[in-house]
């Protein structure tokens, strides 16, 4: 028997997904992203707890990030997602790269502190139904073919996966078949070595291939600027 508790859960993500679906498709009416863009780009970036340890470097690490996606992607639109125990869109829509949102440090306060955006948990297979759900809203693989345009799904995580209404057997069929219709995936960590056996089972439970998923392991302490930078510069070689 599903819980109180559950059933809100499962509800309020149900409600979230149809609600970012209505606006894709709101989007791909009036002008898609297909005609405008010569590529899309979904990207997400943890916001679950741990990541506060490293706030400054990711504010730095995507700042960079964003100035790079406009010149060496300036054709691509790009939807950004946060993601902590739920996933959530950073801009209404995919935007051209030069609209991407700025982060500061005050978003790395739990979320109702102000503009926090912090929660415990990382729900990184909705953030994959999420982003596959949308490509398909916005009518990327209109047809059934390859999608029309390049399409990229990526993520950036610390820590290990945990978390999410979504378990990998909600996400790996629509993974596969995106995979298939030439939509790539990339997943970068940063991670503590005795986490490897979660991401490792992370990474089987999707299939993603050792190219998909690139880890930066580390014993003891917090990530450095490097590794963080790092990161983010993998999420631009796909």
């Amino acid at each position: 028997m599903i819980g109180c508790g559950t059933r809100y859960v499962l509800r309020a993500a149900a409600e979230a997904l149809s609600s970012l679906a209505e606006r894709a498709h709101q989007w791909a009416d009036q002008g898609g992203a297909a005609q405008e863009f010569a590529g899309m780009d979904f990207v997400g970036i943890d916001f679950s707890t741990s990541i506060r340890l490293v706030a400054h470097h990711v504010i730095q690490g995507w700042e960079r990030y964003r100035q790079q996606v406009k010149v060496l992607r300036s054709d691509h639109a790009v939807w950004a997602f946060g993601v902590n125990a739920y996933p959530f869109p950073l801009t209404d829509r995919p935007v051209a790269p030069g609209q991407l949102p700025s982060f500061r440090a005050e978003h790395f306060q739990p979320r109702g502190c102000g503009p926090g955006l912090i929660e415990y948990g990382s729900a990184f297979y909705d953030y994959f139904l999420v982003a596959l759900r949308q490509a398909e809203a916005l009518g990327l693989f209109h047809g059934g073919g390859r999608a029309r345009v390049p399409t990229t799904i990526s993520l950036l995580c610390d820590g290990a996966p945990n978390g999410g209404t979504y378990r990998a057997c909600d996400v790996r069929p629509l993974l596969e078949r995106a995979r298939a219709r030439g939509v790539r995936f990339n997943v970068v960590g940063f991670v503590l070595r005795q986490y490897r056996a979660a991401m490792d089972q992370f990474r089987d439970s999707l299939g993603l291939t050792g190219e998909e998923l690139q880890v930066a392991w580390y014993d003891q302490g917090t990530p450095d600027e490097q590794m963080v930078r790092t990161g983010f510069e993998i999420l631009l070689e796909v």
